[in-house]
């Protein structure tokens, strides 16, 4: 279901990186949307270690290096073939981009590439390209390759709650658990940073998720209870904008059917003049194949 403004999954993740990283938080420096050039090019976190001998205890963090580029999907969007050498071809220009030859190291180069869904026809490119896949962890895929860089796949829905609890809260289909888990979780966190990087996260949560929220506040455990008064305002504000949204949705699917039938009557109408699906396409600016669709309905 389309929502009236798009959920932002993208500073979410890379707080909740920040939140499973935790414990080596000091030792580690992390550049959100990193740019590569002058160009709307960036990567979507890059995760430097201030000294090689820092140890990530976290599992998504035992394959870092000295330069760990992030690539996170938001449960809406693909992870394909063209997305890992898009990855690629962002790392290479990272690499190229150090002041002094040879600054940064390929082998000191690792790349993550994280959905909640696992991208079974990458793993499939993968496998048929000469790659061997180990699921080294719950949900953390190794991805080796003689001449390649370090690379992970993370699959969050096979994550481990318990080893990665922010991670996991990245998702459409979180339960009423769940939903408690966010909140504990949250109400236990001291430093300020820390409480900002859960905000982000509890953000994307409530907003994907009103009906769990909604069904914890029914709840007679007096853990919920006094979570929830704990994270009150908040809720109670998301899932005001929530059934503001759910009023919206009617009205933007009549003005979206109202758009599609003007856009199909200029199509017929053009078709009636005689010009081509190409033509069409090109005068409206609009795909070839929704032209041909139309077309086809003569």
């Amino acid at each position: 279901m389309t929502k009236e403004i798009k959920t932002q999954w993208h500073p979410a993740f890379c707080s909740a990186v920040k939140l499973e990283l935790i414990e080596t938080k000091g030792d580690l420096d992390y550049e959100n949307e990193y740019n590569l050039n002058s160009r709307p090019i960036q990567i979507d976190l890059l995760v430097i270690k201030k000294s090689k001998d820092v140890e990530v205890k976290n599992e998504i963090g035992k394959i870092f290096r000295g330069y760990n580029i992030m690539e996170y999907k938001s449960p809406q969007d693909s992870m394909n073939v063209d997305t890992f050498i898009k990855v690629i071809a962002y790392t290479c220009p990272y690499k190229a981009s150090e002041v002094h030859i040879n600054d940064i190291c390929l082998e000191d180069i690792t790349i993550t590439l994280i959905r909640e869904r696992k991208p079974r026809e990458l793993f499939k490119w993968f496998t048929n390209h000469g790659y061997e896949i180990c699921e080294k962890y719950p949900g953390i895929y190794y991805v080796n390759k003689d001449g390649s860089f370090s690379i992970q796949v993370i699959v969050s829905s096979r994550l481990t709650k318990e080893n990665q609890k922010w991670l996991t809260l990245l998702s459409s289909h979180l339960s009423k658990d769940d939903a408690k888990r966010i909140i504990l979780q949250m109400s236990n966190l001291t430093e300020k940073d820390e409480k900002e990087y859960a905000n982000s996260v509890i953000q994307v949560a409530l907003k994907e998720n009103e009906k769990s929220f909604d069904l914890m506040k029914g709840e007679n455990d007096m853990v919920c209870k006094e979570l929830l008064e704990f994270m009150k305002p908040e809720i109670d504000k998301l899932l005001e904008e929530g059934e503001k949204r759910g009023e919206k949705r009617g009205e933007e699917r009549g003005e979206k059917k109202g758009e599609e039938k003007k856009q199909k009557d200029l199509i017929m109408n053009c078709l009636k003049k005689n010009r081509t699906v190409e033509e069409i396409a090109d005068f409206l600016g609009i795909p070839l194949e929704e032209v041909k669709t139309i077309a086809a309905q003569r």
